[in-house]
């Protein structure tokens, strides 16, 4: 997950901003798609400029590239060299089994 590394050069630094910055908006969006928030897109097409300017750092390229990378809690991100496009999803199923509560009304 991108809260856990702590970047060391200015680069992982810059991409670190901007991942930060693309995860909360994510976490704000009220759709379950969150390529569809308006937001989200804008921060996603920073990163691909950030990231067509600049190569990737080796550690972005290590967790994101052409694979599924961890952006945090239940969402996911991958990155394409080839087209320099970024996917964005949720990594949990739209309905979960089993975990349904009864809400009682106390007295």
């Amino acid at each position: 997950m991108i809260l856990t590394n702590t970047p060391t050069t200015d680069k992982e630094r810059i991409e670190h901003a901007h991942l930060t910055s693309v995860r909360f908006a994510c976490l704000l969006t009220t759709k379950q798609d969150p390529m569809e928030c308006p937001r989200v897109q804008q921060r996603i097409a920073k990163l691909e400029r950030q990231l067509m300017t600049c190569n990737p750092s080796q550690l972005f390229s290590k967790q994101f590239e052409n694979q599924a990378g961890e952006l945090g809690n239940e969402l996911a991100m991958r990155y394409n060299y080839n087209t320099g496009r970024i996917t964005l999803w949720r990594n949990t199923p739209l309905h979960q089994s089993g975990t349904v509560f009864q809400l009682r009304a106390s007295v």
